[in-house]
């Protein structure tokens, strides 16, 4: 058996799509790796006459038909913002008295109709969306440093705030914000509270419920796959990165019995058809253009007069596209041609 090659690099990777992230589409491949799984993968020629063949040690099947060797794997393909159950969820909310909020008791109605329709489709693979305890709580919990003695800078507490959730936004995906672009007189108020970037976010967690075979349920065995985000501007960032041609990204548990782990993301999003691409791009050209009026609008196109008596005065400009460049690095040199009838 050749040697397993691991992705050590579990640092995020970050994309931009135009393409609503609706259509996102991910495999999540999980597999427990043991002493027991690579003794079953041993050549039978180096079975000799004093072993005893594996199969008189494999466990025998439960009475619910499932052995124990299908919960050590699973395959699953999850969208965007898609619920997945984890079997602690299914445990507390069969309970009507630990429901607190509406998303609570909506969570119970889907579970319930879960268990009646034969049960959820998956074992350990679970998510956390974007409306759940855990994504608020994993956010403004993150530390920065691994100092024991931290203590949370202005910057740190201002950025655990930055998220904003977009729950009555989700039917805006690709239009355009009817808000103010250019502020031209900002309060000290307005300054200090948009010094800090705070583009609306949606965050998503894929997890996975490592505990021993009947005891899953427990807070202490879920481990955090891969964690997504999603801002307005169409950047996704992914953490770790899609496997695609690495190898596999392990996890080792803690406790009496240390058990390796391995697991697989990968991009599976459908892709479009040509017509779908080409008219997508006829209507983002004449969306851009209805933009670039409406901030035309914004600002205006008349020469603002300095007031009488000025000696200095600064223009900016903005190069908003350059085509048609052998090179990158460009710059733009210019020149003021003052009128000649000047005071």
């Amino acid at each position: 058996m050749a040697e397993t090659v691991w992705s050590t690099d579990t640092g995020e990777a970050v994309y931009r799509s135009r393409d609503p992230v609706r259509n996102l589409r991910l495999r999540v491949h999980l597999q427990r790796i043991t002493s027991s799984n690579f003794l079953h993968y041993q050549p039978a020629a180096e079975l000799g006459k004093d072993l005893i063949d594996l199969a008189t040690f494999r466990p025998q099947p439960t009475a619910s038909g499932h052995r124990p060797e299908e919960d050590e794997e699973e395959e699953i393909v999850i969208g965007w913002q898609e619920k997945l159950f984890s079997q602690f969820e299914v445990d507390l909310y069969q309970n009507e008295t630990a429901c607190q909020s509406p998303l609570d008791y909506q969570y119970r109605q889907e579970i319930l109709k879960l268990e009646n329709s034969g049960g959820k489709k998956n074992r350990r693979i679970f998510t956390y969306t974007d409306s759940d305890r855990y994504t608020n709580l994993e956010e403004h919990c993150q530390r920065m440093t691994t100092a024991a003695s931290e203590v949370p800078s202005f910057l740190v507490e201002r950025m655990a705030n930055v998220r904003r959730r977009r729950q009555d936004r989700r039917g805006m995906e690709g239009g355009i914000l009817k808000s103010r672009i250019v502020t031209w007189e900002p309060s000290e108020e307005f300054v200090r509270n948009n010094h800090v970037i705070n583009t609306p976010l949606q965050t998503m967690h894929i997890m996975a419920d490592l505990g021993p075979y009947k005891k899953l349920g427990y807070k202490k065995y879920e481990h955090v796959l891969c964690t997504l985000k999603v801002d307005s501007n169409g950047v996704i960032t992914v953490k770790p990165d899609f496997t695609g041609l690495k190898g596999p990204y392990r996890i080792e548990t803690e406790g009496e019995k240390q058990e390796l782990w391995k697991y697989t993301i990968d991009n599976v999003s459908p892709h479009a058809q040509p017509e779908e691409e080409e008219r997508e791009r006829r209507v983002f050209k004449d969306l851009y253009g209805r933009h670039k009026e409406y901030l035309s609008s914004l600002v205006g196109t008349d020469f603002e007069m300095t007031v009488p008596g000025a000696l200095r005065l600064f223009v900016n400009g903005e190069v908003v596209s350059a085509q048609g460049y052998e090179y990158d690095n460009l710059y733009v040199h210019f020149f003021v041609e003052l009128p000649t009838a000047r005071a």
